[in-house]
């Protein structure tokens, strides 16, 4: 899946990269719940889930104003944001000192029939289910039914993905899965509707993959590691997922308007997009992306979680556990976009932190962000794809009243601080060359030569100089003519990372990557491969997510690239080959970084497998 992310804005997380739920419309308008950066613009694509954003930073209130004039000004709002972004309907909710003080359903669940968007209205919450996942495991773990920092083949032994040097199978615990960072991929789009496959299946796929990264080195946000979740939960408790969350979830709480699909819940609404309602689209994945709610039941669930956290009720979860799972958790991993506790994304600073998750299915959205230490909630559901920035400017424009603002999302940096600019050093040809090589993004890529004793960087027709400060620190000069204009406030720093060489781009307090060294390739074993490969078999069956071909060439540059092309657009990203069967899309945390590109060999045709999907091209 793809999340939506921030262009050319702070960006927010979001694989969240997606209007849909990591199944994109269509690859140009794509971005991801992991962020990346453009070396040359500056420009942001995230995607941890999180959707572009028109300005933070600042509070709508120049003063402390009272909880009326909070919901007048959202009321407001939002009714004027169901014009201007042509949303059909929504509804929000606002809790305050552990109350509900404002809940309000806006425009219509069904259109044609005039029905209004109501708070008992049903919508597809996507991947706030994730949180739900989380809190299941975290329960069998107070149950002492497991320990979520063992490995994962601990309590789940079939799985066994394919493995390689440098990364064990034994370092993914059933804690990187919930956090992301246990170097599974993304997605597995085969038989991703309900009526063809079943959350289950999931773990067959990804065991004939490779994991990306060793675990614990990259934030890469994975649907497929959420369903093998919900796998683990059942094979544990010898319950299916989805009763599983009914007894102890929903049931507890007395969620008496949530399920999942197979539930047939009564008041769903239809869905919509550009102006026009979409056909409904059930999830195979539903331990990432399956549960329905409506405003009601989902400010119950948010003040059930307030409430364990705060002690003032242990029904669902203690108050230990609940405090662990709303502490940071991945301050340790190298590569990561956003702080994270367990199943939920969080803004830390000094003072305080809220707990934040979106998600999207089938076009609706939904947003929930949690203020802990100050009993507090903002909720929004809406049933139009085009709703999800409105929903998520909405809660995060609340920031400031709580002491938080966006850039308490990102993570610390673990490159070493910029300060003022450093005298240059000299460094020999030897160490200089150590760096020469392709850096691979999840689109493009860079180019690190070695002319005239110095290092050349070049993304396409741009240029840089990068003028050593130490030996692994550079400061980037910006080719203009004859001349050369230093970027004192930015670094470029070459880091090694579980064998890997990484390139950072450092800019004050925040840390980029721009891509990991890539691996030459000898092009006389992959030549037979180049070509174009038509789409077969299972498609796509949401939006206009339809894959029509995959195209595999070799750039001037002698990088092994390969064009995903749908009806109306394409993407091209850099692979990176493991063996003459096996390839990675290239990138990290962003785009369609960090997917298995499988090729193989029939009678008549040659095969390519990209996340599941199959291409063919006649011998």
């Amino acid at each position: 899946m793809q999340r939506v992310g921030v262009d050319n804005q702070e960006l927010i997380h979001s694989r969240i990269n997606h209007p849909i739920r990591g199944y994109p419309q269509n690859l140009t308008a794509m971005k991801d719940s992991r962020p990346a950066l453009s070396l040359f613009t500056g420009g942001l694509l995230t995607l941890v889930v999180f959707i572009a954003l028109p300005g933070f930073g600042q509070s709508r209130y120049a003063q402390p104003d009272t909880y009326a004039g909070l919901i007048a000004e959202s009321e407001t709002y939002f009714e004027d944001k169901l014009k201007t972004d042509k949303i059909v309907g929504l509804s929000a909710a606002i809790i305050m000192d552990g109350k509900v003080i404002w809940k309000k359903g806006f425009g219509y669940a069904d259109q044609q029939t005039k029905t209004p968007m109501t708070v008992n209205t049903v919508v597809n919450i996507g991947s706030v289910t994730k949180t739900f996942t989380a809190l299941s495991v975290m329960q069998l773990e107070e149950r002492g039914l497991l320990d979520i920092q063992k490995p994962l083949t601990t309590y789940l032994p079939t799985f066994h993905p394919l493995t390689r040097p440098g990364i064990p199978l034994d370092s993914v615990t059933v804690k990187t899965l919930i956090t992301h960072t246990s170097g599974i991929q993304s997605d597995v789009w085969k038989n991703s509707d309900l009526g063809s496959g079943h959350y289950t299946d999931v773990l067959g796929f990804i065991n004939q993959t490779h994991l990306v990264y060793p675990a614990g080195l990259a934030g890469l946000y994975s649907n497929a590691g959420y369903n093998i979740l919900g796998h683990l939960i059942r094979d544990v408790t010898q319950t299916d997922y989805v009763q599983y969350v009914h007894k102890h979830i929903f049931t507890v709480l007395g969620m008496t308007h949530s399920g999942f699909a197979m539930d047939g819940l009564t008041n769903r609404t239809k869905i919509y997009a550009y102006g026009q309602q979409a056909n409904e689209y059930e999830l195979r994945d539903i331990a990432s992306g399956g549960i329905y709610t409506d405003m009601n039941d989902f400010t119950t669930y948010a003040l059930g979680m307030l409430q364990a956290y705060r002690g003032e009720s242990t029904a669902l979860l203690k108050q230990a556990t609940a405090q662990k799972m709303f502490t940071q958790q991945n301050a340790q991993v190298p590569l990561e976009t956003n702080k994270k506790g367990l199943g939920w994304f969080m803004f830390r600073n000094d003072s305080t932190f809220a707990m934040y998750h979106a998600g999207s299915a089938g076009f609706t959205h939904a947003k929930l962000l949690l203020i802990p230490d100050r009993n507090a909630a903002l909720l929004v559901l809406t049933n139009t794809a085009e709703g999800g920035q409105a929903a998520e400017t909405f809660c995060f424009n609340e920031l400031p009243r709580f002491g938080l603002r966006i850039p308490d999302l990102f993570p610390t940096p673990t490159t070493h601080l910029v300060g003022k600019p450093q005298d240059l050093v000299t460094l020999a040809d030897s160490t200089l060359t150590s760096y020469v090589g392709i850096y691979a993004e999840s689109n493009s890529y860079n180019v690190v030569k070695l002319t005239n004793h110095q290092l050349i960087l070049v993304n396409g027709g741009q240029k840089l100089v990068l003028k050593p400060v130490s030996e692994t620190e550079f400061l980037p000069y910006d080719v203009k003519g004859a001349d050369t204009i230093p970027r004192v406030e930015q670094r470029l720093i070459f880091r090694k990372l579980k064998g890997k060489t990484f390139l950072f781009r450092r800019v004050n307090t925040r840390d980029y990557n721009l891509g990991y060294w890539l691996r030459p390739i000898d092009p006389h074993i992959w030549s037979n491969r180049m070509g174009i490969y038509e789409h077969y078999g299972y498609q796509l069956m949401i939006g206009d997510s339809k894959f029509k071909r995959a195209e595999l060439y070799m750039s001037a540059d002698s990088v092994l690239m390969l064009r995903l092309s749908t009806m109306g657009s394409s993407s091209e990203m850099p692979l990176d080959a493991i063996d003459a069967n096996y390839a990675l899309s290239s990138g990290v945390n962003s785009g369609f970084g960090g997917v298995n590109v499988i090729f193989r060999e029939a009678p008549l045709y040659q095969t390519l497998e990209f996340a599941g999907l199959s291409f063919r091209k006649p011998h």
